[in-house]
């Protein structure tokens, strides 16, 4: 009788530890007064934000980015960038972070790599234009 062939185990190969982290103020929300889509806080308007990550290496860098808001924080969702390579994070991506969403988010996207990246969050608000666009460079925070 022939012995079974017993499949290899998979090996587990951890992430990178991540030594960089990006907090980005994140907005993705409309203030329309008279609306269920009201909040104070924000002047009545449409308000988005997109955020640039540009890996300036030379080599494929993986990162990992999440949600946060006072009502909860998502899992990270992983990412990689080719050399040179960009991802785009914008309000379009917000579903896929897995949170319960009704009116719109407002908080942080968090991303964390193992090596130092470009990341620039462009903020537009406006009405049915776009009134208001602001370009940052997001501050790298080195983690122990």
């Amino acid at each position: 009788m022939a012995a079974k062939k017993q499949s290899p185990k998979p090996i587990l190969v951890p992430p990178a530890r991540p030594l960089f982290q990006y907090a980005v103020k994140f907005i993705c929300m409309s203030h329309i007064p008279g609306t269920s889509q009201q909040n104070k806080a924000f002047l009545p308007g449409h308000y988005q934000t997109i955020v640039n990550i540009h890996n300036p290496l030379t080599k494929p860098v993986r990162f990992r980015s999440k949600l946060a808001w006072p009502i909860e924080i998502s899992r990270f969702l992983p990412g990689e960038l080719k050399p040179d390579g960009v991802a785009t994070i914008s309000c379009e991506n917000v579903h896929e972070y897995g949170l319960h969403l009704i009116h719109g988010f407002e908080g942080f996207l968090v991303i964390e790599s193992a090596t130092s990246l470009d990341v620039t969050a462009v903020y537009m608000a406006g009405d049915k234009t776009v009134s208001s666009l602001d370009v940052e460079q997001v501050r790298e925070r080195k983690l122990r």
